[in-house]
């Protein structure tokens, strides 16, 4: 640091540097605002407003996310110089602030909220500035996972809209658990469905949006294709929400909203009342017009900056929860986890996992996804019995396979109780599917497993790709065979030269159904499955299995990665092989 914080340590710099707050911000509250985590999603008009002065008033560790570059029609009202156009608004803040207090700890990133990033950005947080541009859908979506994932977290979160010379400041501190989402204002099929303008309509009360905001709403509808803002309008968000964020880090009751008009300020009542009253009409009667939007994008822009995950943290020597560790093979390894010994982080991220692979080959409802805004199964999918099956990378813990052996609530029941719940298979070809198996009719529900989620990582190594499915279809056959597993036969549903060709491969012996019909709601999330795809259930017993040929897929797992393809391929295609039998790892 060649500048004149090379003078002091840490704890002098800051001293120093916070000393003209003495006497109007206490210790106690510096030292929070210190110490605290915030959050600013969307660093442009608004949220760049807020950042400096944060910075200036003590704040030492922020996260700052936005996907946007400068613009030069941007210098009207946000924090840039020329040098600054077309770079990362999150590092030109990162780089201004180092230099403000060069101890600032500045995280930023420059995709913007998404799917795969907000949990832990949400979690980490103390409190959220949420700046998230709503102009266009794509920001709109990011706006309400965001608010989704603060709601569930109990974070308190700080909204801005500045209009014409208006700031409109809502306040949503979800640290109450009583709160709804978004306080009822909207929800998600307003946001799948509507003009994002409108959506904003319904975001600010419609007493508080200025005559000449309403004036720039006609002219978006006569084909402006940018919306006006000032200056003296977004700066006012800097001030108010860094005194918010003290305030509420101390534990100070805040309103729900401020709003102040600096035209108001300086020039009185300077709106046409009667005027203001026929737009405040017109605004009410748009928000009453049907909303006919079509939008397909919706699961292109949520995969958008999907990557497969790495957890570590499930390897078996970092687990601290119950598990077991099925089988180790070259560099790959495989793990069992049952749903309720699982963090909810990590139920969310297999099941995007699944989410994206599905969606990637057409498997997700479009429509269905996009009017509930889901960027994954909901985690009520989950049964607390169910167990995830994970194949990592042993030495990064990337996610290599996933799939889900499925248990039925009111597990005590028998399968052929009318009034048992439906296994998903059932829910796709009808409650009657396996009504006919006298093997299954008998059972308790707790004695059939349903597999679920199959589930890869695509891969051009060919050794590795086999060697993963192998693995999956392994894990099945070790929990089910456990001797306490209390299993007696598995059901499912899968195309025939994928699942089941695989199923038959490794000796399960899968009894397809042939002559079943598709019957599930064609809004189901998972319709577009069953469309124009040969996909069929299937039913094995456990006593109907091939041992030996269990036993000699198993065994190829332990051989050497020159050895296990060209043996891999023998097996396959049911070539005589001769393995000499290993020790397992257990």
């Amino acid at each position: 640091m060649e500048n004149a914080a090379t003078e002091f340590n840490r704890e002098e710099f800051y001293k120093e540097f916070t000393l003209r707050n003495a006497g109007f911000i206490c210790d106690a509250d510096q030292k929070r605002l210190r110490e605290s985590v915030i959050l600013i999603a969307g660093c442009g008009s608004t949220g760049g407003s807020v950042i400096e002065l944060l910075v200036r008033s003590g704040a030492e560790n922020l996260i700052l996310v936005d996907n946007g570059r400068y613009d030069l029609n941007n210098a009207n009202r946000q924090n840039m110089v020329l040098d600054d156009v077309d770079r990362y608004k999150p590092i030109v803040f990162q780089e201004r602030c180092q230099a403000i207090n060069p101890f600032v700890k500045i995280e930023v990133c420059n995709i913007g909220i998404t799917p795969d990033n907000v949990d832990d950005f949400v979690s980490r947080a103390d409190v959220v500035v949420d700046a998230v541009d709503v102009t266009g859908r794509s920001g709109l979506e990011m706006k309400f996972l965001l608010h989704e994932v603060c709601h569930v977290k109990n974070k308190a979160v700080i909204c801005g809209y500045d209009m014409a010379a208006t700031q409109y400041i809502p306040i949503f501190d979800y640290r109450n658990p009583d709160l709804p989402l978004f306080d009822n204002q909207i929800n998600a099929n307003m946001v799948a469905t509507m003009d994002p303008l409108k959506v904003c309509t319904f975001l600010v009360p419609i007493s508080e949006i200025p005559e000449a905001m309403f004036e720039e709403l006609e002219r978006h509808t006569q084909g402006k294709d940018y919306t006006s803002q000032l200056g003296i309008a977004a700066n006012l968000f800097g001030t108010i929400t860094t005194a918010l964020v003290i305030d509420i880090l101390s534990g100070r009751s805040v309103k729900n909203e401020y709003t102040i008009d600096v035209w108001k300020v300086i020039r009185g009542e300077y709106e046409d009342k009667e005027k203001l009253a026929e737009y405040r009409k017109g605004i009410e009667a748009w928000q009453n017009e049907p909303c006919n939007i079509e939008d397909n994008e919706f699961l292109s822009r949520s995969l958008k900056h999907y990557s497969v995950p790495f957890l570590p943290e499930l390897l078996p020597e970092n687990l601290t929860q119950p598990h077991l560790k099925i089988k180790s093979s070259e560099n790959l390894i495989s793990v069992a986890i049952r749903n309720g010994d699982l963090a909810d982080k990590h139920k969310q991220q297999l099941l995007r996992y699944a989410f994206v692979h599905y969606a990637k080959v057409g498997f997700i409802n479009q429509d269905t996804a996009a009017k509930d805004l889901l960027h994954h199964e909901p985690l009520t999918a989950l049964q607390e019995d169910d167990v995830h099956i994970l194949v990592l990378d042993k030495t990064l813990g990337k996610l290599m396979a996933y799939s889900t052996l499925k248990m039925m609530p009111e597990s005590n029941k028998t399968f052929s109780e009318a009034q048992r719940p439906e296994y998903s298979v059932e829910k796709a070809f009808g409650r009657e599917t396996f009504s006919n198996i006298s093997d299954l009719a008998g059972l308790q529900l707790s004695e059939i497993r349903e597999i679920g989620r199959v589930v890869k990582t695509y891969t051009e190594d060919k050794t590795m790709s086999a060697r993963v499915g192998l693995m999956l279809l392994d894990a099945y056959h070790a929990l089910i065979t456990q001797q306490d597993s209390g299993i007696k036969a598995m059901i499912g549903d899968g195309e025939a030269k994928v699942t089941l060709a695989n199923l038959d491969m490794y000796g399960f012996n899968p009894v397809v159904l042939q002559k079943s019909n598709v019957v599930i709601d064609p809004e189901h999330l998972f319709a577009s499955r069953y469309q124009g795809r040969e996909v069929k259930p299937f039913w094995f017993a456990l006593s109907q299995m091939d041992k030996e040929k269990n036993q000699q897929a198993s065994q190829l797992l332990n051989l050497a990665e020159n050895e296990f393809y060209s043996a891999y391929k023998k097996f396959k295609n049911s070539e005589p092989l001769t393995i000499q039998p290993q020790t397992e790892l257990a």
